[in-house]
């Protein structure tokens, strides 16, 4: 095998990895940890990656919108106070 075909044999299943990882992480539901800190934001500042992962979710994921909902009702966090959004779907 060619030191060229072998690269690019290489560099072809570390983008299927990388994308299948991705992929394979947005359909996975977050814990209710991981939603508690997306809520109070220390998810953000802790791992930007969780977070953005966290955030595709929820805009797809409408099971996981409600349990946010319910953890925005019993945790303090910004916004906290602001009136909740009624979603019509």
């Amino acid at each position: 095998m060619s030191p060229k075909l072998l690269f690019v044999l290489i560099v072809g299943i570390a983008l299927i990895y990388y994308i299948g990882r991705e992929v394979l992480g947005s359909f996975r539901h977050p814990d209710d940890e991981d939603l508690v800190d997306y809520w109070n934001g220390s998810l953000q500042a802790e791992d930007r990656a969780a977070f953005r992962q966290v955030s595709e979710h929820l805009a797809s994921c409408a099971d996981c919108r409600d349990r946010l909902d319910e953890i925005r009702k019993t945790h303090k966090g910004q916004g906290f106070d602001a009136p909740m959004i009624e979603r019509k779907y």
